[in-house]
């Protein structure tokens, strides 16, 4: 049975930096190196953790919830991918729980990962806020969420003001005056689209709307030229548009490193963002948290600025044949 001094040995390292990396101590703070020797170590001599045994000893489950809607979003599905795989390599599982877009079955999916005694939490939905629940879920874990900034949680956010001010001025060389936006209540977007419409004089105007209903209800009515939006809403605006001949207005919507190709000719920029980068930071956010509950557990965290792509010049692959949209405008 090979034991932690033969580990050391193999990685040139002391016994207690393979004790912190076996116990999940301070590992995410660990030079990559150091990791990456006692990592090669244990896989040649074999050496296989009890895990059961080390979660007895340590109070950890070493497990992070993943809490979303529907993992058939592209998006999601993507994003837990990224999210396993970099839990995975600091030696984390992963417990997925469903809402399905059912808000009454939030709580009933936190339950089941606080039954499952995550030690942290990723979730790409807001988390119920009633009296204490926020409050209580701080204190037992730490827990991160892209884009929306929220009290309790680490939020990671690309900031998309200069991506925005990118995006003005081509709109504005393809003719337009204006454009209309529609993004999810509360991401950090809807700020910095408000700064730069201020800024450049050009107006990012936001419907007084409730629903994804209303939206496409007030685009059948008033027709605007230009359309600005992120997430799933895109795909209804498609099949909505795809049914007026005479109606064919440029659309800018958020993309990511997974976006090989368009849906849609009428696709004319994107509002780019690094998926990846969230699961990776997000991730290891979370373990640095566990293994050092003295570390903050609230406040917003930078990534990388978002930044715009111009798609009119051809060089995508269009999913939907051009033959069925024209671009005239």
């Amino acid at each position: 049975m090979t034991t932690l001094k033969e580990i050391a040995r193999e990685a040139g390292v002391s016994g207690a930096l393979v004790s912190y990396y076996l116990n999940g101590t301070a590992t995410g703070r660990m030079r990559e190196e150091t990791r990456r020797r006692i990592e090669e170590a244990i896989r040649k001599l074999g050496y296989r953790p009890n895990r059961l045994a080390r979660s007895l000893r340590t109070g950890r489950s070493r497990s992070i919830g993943f809490l979303a809607g529907n993992i058939a979003n592209p998006y999601v599905g993507h994003l837990a991918e990224e999210v396993m795989e970099e839990a995975q390599k600091l030696d984390y599982s992963l417990i997925p729980a469903l809402t399905n877009g059912n808000p009454a079955r939030e709580k009933e999916a936190l339950e089941f990962l606080r039954r499952n005694r995550i030690d942290g939490l990723f979730t790409t939905i807001r988390l119920p806020d009633s009296a204490g629940e926020r409050e209580e879920q701080k204190k037992e874990f730490p827990t991160v969420r892209p884009a929306f900034p929220e009290p309790g949680i680490l939020s990671l956010q690309h900031r998309a003001d200069d991506a925005f001010r990118e995006m003005i001025h081509f709109l504005r060389s393809r003719g337009h005056s204006a454009a209309l936006t529609f993004f999810g209540a509360g991401i950090s977007w809807n700020a910095d689209a408000e700064t730069c419409s201020g800024e450049s004089g050009f107006p990012l105007l936001r419907p007084d709307v409730a629903t994804p209903q209303e939206f496409l209800a007030h685009i059948a009515g008033e027709r605007p030229g230009a359309i600005v939006l992120n997430g799933q809403i895109l795909y209804p605006v498609l099949n909505l548009i795809s049914e007026r001949e005479d109606y064919r207005p440029d659309l800018i919507i958020g993309v990511d490193e997974f976006h090989t190709f368009l849906e849609s000719p009428l696709i004319a920029g994107g509002i780019r963002t690094d998926t990846a980068e969230v699961a990776r930071t997000g991730i290891r956010l979370l373990v640095e948290c566990i293994e050092d509950p003295a570390l903050p557990r609230e406040g917003t965290v930078h990534l990388t600025p978002a930044r715009f792509i111009d798609y009119t010049a051809g060089n995508v692959p269009v999913m939907i044949p051009a033959s069925r949209f024209s671009n005239s405008k």
